[in-house]
């Protein structure tokens, strides 16, 4: 398939879940659980997919195997189902799908299995408006016009990819009909599909959209790792399907009188306008730079990277395409080192520098994470949601336009998250905090509960005042009591607050704002607090102070030092 029309299509598809609410183990959470895949349609916002997959009977079907699945894990859970609305989570094609809008059921056909959606709302739930997301839809082909023998490129997000972007290809197997149903009822396909299959798209050669996959391949099923936990064990509830029959698709003919139901102008834009973008280029370097420039646009850098080298091989010596590629290899190392995969990203950042080493962003880069052996734990706040978003007697934390938010409005509270889920168990370590800004009166934490001795500490830093200081717990007065400081930071730290770190060697701690050594200008030792057990990250406002603090996490990290 041609590169700007595989990467249409990958833009275009779409996972689908159910948002339930409720308690698991005592703890509020909001989960959203995969039910099939989409293919978005129309500028504005149209998902085609399978009605089975967002009807009453389907969605409760998909949360018993939720409350199965938990039961076997031993939790205890009291779920419930936001009705009628759905999670829309997509993929550059790369990496596993991101939740980014809500949707609400448009429009159904319960007899041909098909079902509308409409985008409305972000994934926080705030409104959108319809005209202005220009979303890259797939065209409508015309089903009538496959014959046997065809190809068709199946797109959607199967059980046996482990829930992310999926692309197999076969052909045409045959048609078939059924009473009802006037022209071509369900073309049969021999391209590999499973559960999670059902909903997404099938195409032409030309990226257009010609079948709905609806029943995939299900003569033989697995045990397999259903709840995607990196084992196969007992808490994994089903099967997965291997294949092994052929996939019926819904002809997308049938699937026009729904669309038009909905709105009858989008039949006539879809086809039209979209097909255009779809030519193939006939040109090798027009071809590699459209490519590249999809794939950069969706955030797949690595696929950015191999077309801008193709690119290049047309046009050896372009500036423009130079400059390009190293913007490239800088933007992949930067999101591999995001996602804590740092042998990856050094390998990105060296070939940045390969391509123009007059310039020095990569290099900066490298000097960042030359410390760091491997990632124990982060998180860049733009994919699944591991804190609990919560509105507390003077505390509030929430997700917000992909950074974790703390506000304190009580004096003298502090509010704190772990960094890893497990303990730590005596490496050397750093942990980063990237801000995105902070105000009030307060200051931002490390909490360490590592002390062999059962001590705990917290190392606060005040972005507001430029100030830090160390907190001992006092058993006594249970509570946080000064143990050394307030600092004022030394004039080596330029600019405002963008990352803390708290680096901790054989036991003893380093606390750094922008890089800088705070101990070290203050000629202040730290406490040894050891380097086994807890460790967490927060915010507190001071107990003298009268505005709410407010910090904006931009990203977490948790690093094994070299």
């Amino acid at each position: 398939m041609d590169p700007v029309v595989l990467g249409n299509a990958v833009e275009a598809a779409v996972q689908l879940s159910i948002v339930v609410r409720g308690e698991v183990d005592d703890r509020e959470q909001v989960i959203w659980y995969a039910v099939g895949s989409g293919t978005i349609v129309s500028p504005d916002g149209l998902i085609l997919t399978n009605n089975h997959l967002i009807a009453p009977a389907g969605v409760s079907d998909k949360l018993a195997e939720l409350e199965q699945q938990l039961a076997a894990e031993g939790k205890v859970a009291h779920l419930e189902v936001e009705p009628d609305r759905f999670m829309v989570a997509a993929s550059d094609g790369r990496h596993l799908p991101e939740p980014r809008y809500l949707a609400w059921v448009a429009a159904t056909d319960p007899d041909l299995d098909l079902a509308i959606l409409r985008i409305d709302a972000d994934r926080d739930g705030t409104p959108l408006d319809e005209a202005g997301l220009a979303l890259a839809p797939v065209p409508l082909g015309d089903s009538d016009a496959m014959n046997l023998g065809d190809p068709v490129h199946i797109f959607g997000f199967p059980a046996i990819g482990s829930g992310s972007l999926t692309y197999t290809t076969g052909v045409v197997s045959g048609f078939l009909f059924e009473e009802g149903v006037d022209s071509t009822a369900w073309m049969n396909s021999d391209a590999v599909t499973s559960g999670g299959n059902s909903g997404g798209a099938a195409l032409n050669a030309a990226g257009q959209l010609v079948g709905i996959p609806t029943s995939g391949s299900a003569l033989d099923c697995r045990i397999g790792d259903t709840n995607r936990d990196g084992t196969i064990g007992p808490e994994d509830v089903g099967c997965l399907p291997t294949g092994g029959s052929l996939t019926q698709l819904r002809p997308i003919n049938l699937a026009r009188p729904l669309l038009e139901r909905v709105d009858a102008a989008v039949v006539g834009e879809i086809g039209t306008s979209a097909a255009a973008t779809l030519t193939p280029e006939s040109d090798p370097l027009a071809a590699s730079l459209a490519a590249a420039q999809g794939c950069a646009a969706r955030g797949d850098w690595r696929c950015a990277t191999n077309f801008y080298r193709d690119a290049l091989a047309s046009a050896p010596g372009d500036n423009s395409l130079l400059a390009a590629l190293y913007d490239a290899y800088l933007a992949l190392g930067r999101q591999e080192a995001a996602a804590g995969r740092l042998d990856s990203a050094r390998v990105a950042f060296h070939d940045a520098q390969r391509i123009d080493p007059g310039r020095m962003e990569a290099e900066a880069e490298l000097s960042r994470i030359a410390l760091y052996r491997s990632a124990i734990s982060q998180d860049g706040f733009d994919g699944d949601r591991h804190f609990l978003e919560a509105v507390n007697e003077g505390a509030v934390s929430l997700y917000e336009d992909g950074a974790f938010v703390i506000e304190i409005t009580q004096a003298g509270r502090i509010s704190s998250f772990p960094l890893t889920t497990s303990s730590l168990t005596g490496q050397n370590y750093a942990a980063v905090l990237d801000l995105r800004g902070a105000s009030g009166d307060g200051m931002i934490t490390f909490e360490t509960h590592t002390d062999p001795d059962g001590g705990q500490w917290v190392f606060a830093v005040d972005p507001g005042n430029r100030t830090w200081e160390v907190l001992e717990y006092s058993g006594d007065d249970a509570q946080f009591v000064p143990w050394a400081g307030a600092f004022p930071f030394p004039d080596t730290v330029v600019g405002e607050v963008t990352t803390i770190e708290l680096r901790v060697t054989e036991g003893f701690p380093l606390l750094l704002v922008n890089g800088v050594d705070l101990a070290a200008a203050a000629a202040t030792p730290l406490p040894e607090i050891g380097a086994a057990g807890e460790l967490r990250f927060g915010a507190l406002m001071t107990s003298e102070g009268t505005e709410p603090f407010t910090a904006e996490f931009e990203s977490i990290g948790l690093y094994e030092l070299a």
